[in-house]
């Protein structure tokens, strides 16, 4: 029981603070279409700064998305990735995004070639991406609502049969919403962290240890996705897509 209250304390802070922030939505908004404008115009530096303004305290697909493009105008490969891939982790079906990470990857110096899988791990990425947590959290209000009201209504039943069923019904949507309140903390969690960051440095040397003595493994350039295994002391130990492990610069990455 101790356990589903710091779950449930979880998601409404995650709620409260984490996706609407404090500052007025008009604001917001005056400071999203000047950064579009200044974007129309060209002027991809003066619109990096405001889209950069909104996605500091909200999490908004438009502005990361926007971001990328604004990098990607002004050549800065690994950050247009970042930005294009936090886009993702908020809205994982858009075509446009798809597009646009697609052609920003083509000029990524690394080719890596990813261990098969069976696609489950993306499909369970996708399901638990941060944009689908409003989605299991109305799920789960949803699901709860109704049990509910379908136990209450069940009491005011003088058929055994349909007491029966009623309580059936509403005990499954009751479980139903306990498993969408399971993958709503699982989406909130992937608000405030990843296990993934983006080279942002045109050359990263990868090392065997943590150790400025360690020898060079291989080398990854900027924009390449890796995945964070561990951090020791400024130091980050990382794998990449073919399985290949090793120790980069924490400098050197910035997480998704």
């Amino acid at each position: 029981m101790e356990g589903m209250k710091q779950v449930i304390t979880a998601l409404l802070f995650t709620i409260a603070f984490g996706t609407l922030g404090a500052q007025d939505p008009s604001a917001l908004k005056a400071v999203f279409d000047s950064a579009n404008t200044a974007y129309a115009a060209g002027q991809y530096a003066e619109a990096q700064a405001g889209f950069e303004q909104i996605v500091k305290t909200h999490l908004h697909f438009e502005s990361e998305f926007n971001l990328g493009n604004s990098f990607f105008k002004q050549g800065q490969l690994g950050e247009s990735i970042l930005h294009y891939e936090r886009a993702k982790r908020l809205n994982p079906t858009n075509a446009d995004l798809q597009s646009n990470l697609i052609l920003a990857n083509a000029r990524v110096i690394d080719r890596i070639e990813s261990l098969p899988t069976a696609g489950i791990e993306d499909l369970w990425e996708r399901i638990l991406s941060p944009g689908r947590f409003s989605l299991w959290f109305r799920l789960m209000i949803g699901f709860w609502t109704l049990g509910f009201a379908t136990l209450a209504w069940r009491f005011w039943q003088t058929s055994i049969g349909t007491r029966r069923i009623a309580g059936t019904v509403g005990s499954s949507l009751l479980i139903i919403g306990f498993f969408c309140i399971a993958m709503a903390y699982g989406s909130s969690k992937r608000l405030n962290g990843s296990q993934e960051a983006i080279v942002l440095v045109d050359k990263a040397n990868v090392l065997s240890e943590p150790s400025a003595a360690a020898n060079t493994l291989f080398v990854l350039h900027e924009g390449t996705k890796v995945r964070i295994l561990q951090q020791v002391d400024g130091q980050m130990e990382i794998a990449i897509a073919n399985g290949n492990i090793g120790w980069l610069s924490a400098s050197s990455l910035e997480e998704i």
